[in-house]
């Protein structure tokens, strides 16, 4: 039998799926950055999109769900922290894993556990994308009737790309633990299969005596 590559298909997977997550990682980790040195731009932070989604400015007059909306400033400054921490959180989470994927590519057992992490930073990141933005700021505050503050779309990519992430991690675990089961399956039944018996030589008949 063959040796096996030290480049497998699974290896190579595992490699992509930890470079995806670090990419995932980067994002958080900008957009965090981002709204900690420059909240207050309309353009590279959060601060005014949160104070106008939770006020409802922008929403239609008289659209039934005034009741709604809150312009407490304490409560604006704690939905924006909570964004940035959720968010620098799924980021070094993000790091974390990616690099153990990167370090431990090599085999599904090594690999796997560090995986946990990105996991973990996968679902801190669609809590503030999926949970905070789509559906706490999107339904519950009306962003989707938001004329001048809507980030449905951009929450969306951001929930479709931590998903993809999260989803390539897991493809390449099982895969790759399907794989590594069935070289040892096939190595086992190897190994339990009798040697063929050799054959002992036939004796030389003797020459018949005159």
């Amino acid at each position: 039998m063959p040796a096996p590559s030290p480049w497998s298909f699974w290896r190579i997977a595992r490699i992509a799926a930890a470079v995806v997550v670090l990419i995932a990682a980067a994002y958080y980790l900008v957009v965090a950055f981002d709204n900690i040195t420059n909240p207050t731009n309309p353009n590279g932070g959060n601060w005014p999109f949160v104070e106008g989604v939770l006020s409802g400015e922008g929403t239609p007059p008289d659209n039934g769900f005034e009741w709604r909306f809150i312009d407490a400033t304490w409560f604006h400054v704690l939905a924006y922290i909570g964004i940035i921490a959720g968010e620098a959180l799924a980021g070094v989470l993000l790091l974390i894993g990616g690099i153990a994927g990167i370090r431990g590519a090599s085999s599904a057992q090594r690999w796997e556990p560090g995986q946990r992490w990105t996991l973990i930073g996968g679902v801190v990141g669609l809590l503030v994308f999926f949970l905070g933005f789509i559906v706490v700021g999107g339904n519950w505050f009306i962003m989707y009737e938001n004329a001048k503050w809507n980030g449905l779309e951009p929450a969306f990519q951001n929930t479709v790309t931590t998903l993809l992430a999260m989803l390539l991690v897991l493809g390449a675990a099982i895969g790759g633990r399907l794989a590594e089961r069935g070289c040892g399956a096939v190595e086992r039944r190897a190994l339990r299969t009798p040697r063929s018996r050799r054959v002992p030589p036939r004796p030389r008949p003797r020459a018949a005596r005159r």
